[in-house]
């Protein structure tokens, strides 16, 4: 399951100012690990989980707040994205979207699950899986996920403060998609979920 633990965020990045900005992500980053300490709702393995004290992230930092421009694909090409427990996904490749971070040009293709596609739900609609420099150093070696509402307009705010690990890493039993090259960040993201433990 790809967007559980999300719905506490939706809507942070709207934030205007960096004071509103931190205490959104630290709210929400509070209520994760709350999730993850309760039997039912967390995605650790039993041992993990008797020993947790909280999931380890990157300060938050604004900077890492950028608004990119969309290039949308209207033509319903699919890319079949591999995963950690062996099987395949096929996504829509909704758009291209490109952003300025660190003085770079970068960008990211922007994926939907068909499900969400055909339901037309707008909410935690859109999937970027990515690597970035910090990839199998600080932060995990399968890259990271951003999940973002669809927007009304050709503009995406990426948030990168909300890069979150699959979570295959704290429980095997997790099946993940595996970030395809073409979303390889030539840059260090430092920003998110760290490594954990």
């Amino acid at each position: 399951m790809l967007l559980s633990y999300l719905s506490p965020a939706q809507g942070f990045i709207y934030a205007d100012n960096k004071e509103d900005h931190y205490q959104k992500v630290t709210t929400w980053r509070q209520q994760k690990d709350a999730d993850y300490k309760t039997p039912g709702k967390t995605m650790l393995t039993e041992a993990l989980l008797a020993g947790f004290a909280g999931l380890k992230y990157y300060p938050v930092d604004y900077s890492y707040r950028v608004t990119g421009k969309l290039t949308k694909f209207n033509d319903g090409r699919t890319f079949t994205m591999q995963t950690t427990g062996g099987q395949a996904y096929e996504y829509l490749v909704y758009a291209r979207v490109d952003f300025e971070l660190q003085g770079k040009s970068l960008s990211l293709n922007v994926y939907q699950g068909k499900r969400a596609a055909a339901s037309g739900r707008k909410q935690g609609a859109l999937f970027i899986p990515f690597y970035d420099e910090t990839s199998a150093n600080e932060t995990y070696g399968g890259g990271r996920y951003l999940v973002l509402d669809l927007p009304d307009n050709d503009e995406l705010v990426l948030d990168f403060n909300m890069a979150y690990n699959p979570y295959c890493v704290y429980n095997p039993d997790h099946s993940c998609p595996i970030p395809p090259r073409e979303n390889y960040l030539p840059v260090k993201i430092a920003a998110g979920e760290l490594m954990y433990p």
